[in-house]
């Protein structure tokens, strides 16, 4: 038999209340649940406990503010059609990607195929709306806008509808 002292880890799953008086002066800052679970590093549920054993007055949830945004003017969470971009709230024609769009819709006029076009625009290293290689369904996609008529002609320019 060894006489060799054993080592012992000892487990502590009592509750810390070390950041109590931490968690209740960032809420009262203003904070965010959320953003105190960042700050302190503890679950959103021990942060609402740690308010309460301070007495701190929790504020009511902000519920239904999301809906105003449908009604409002201006950018959109949507991506905007390869062409065009928001600038300052408002859908305008980008300024890389719609000579890009006009070249497209050109080569589609005169009667080239849709592969045929996208493998032109990648000899010519044009960047795809997602950064990749130009491919059937993309051309096809801006193409498909055309004939839904979400993408008109006005005299030499194209615009979103």
């Amino acid at each position: 038999m060894s006489t060799q002292p054993h080592e012992f880890t000892y487990l502590d799953f009592g509750i810390s209340y070390v950041h109590d008086e931490k968690i209740a002066e960032l809420y009262v800052q203003g904070n965010s649940l959320s953003d105190i679970v960042k700050v302190v590093g503890v679950c959103k549920s021990k942060v609402k406990a740690a308010l309460l054993r301070t007495n701190t007055p929790i504020r009511k949830p902000v519920i239904g503010n999301y809906k105003a945004s449908q009604f409002q003017v201006g950018k959109k969470s949507v991506k905007p059609p390869y062409g065009f971009a928001y600038f300052e709230g408002k859908v305008v024609k980008h300024p890389k990607e719609y000579p890009n769009l006009l070249q497209i819709i050109g080569l589609w006029k005169k009667g080239m195929a849709l592969n045929s076009i996208a493998k032109k625009m990648n000899e010519q290293k044009v960047p795809s709306p997602l950064g990749k290689k130009w491919s059937f369904n993309s051309i096809d996609n801006i193409i498909k806008r055309i004939k839904n008529g979400h993408l008109v002609q006005n005299g030499d320019n194209y615009e979103l509808r």
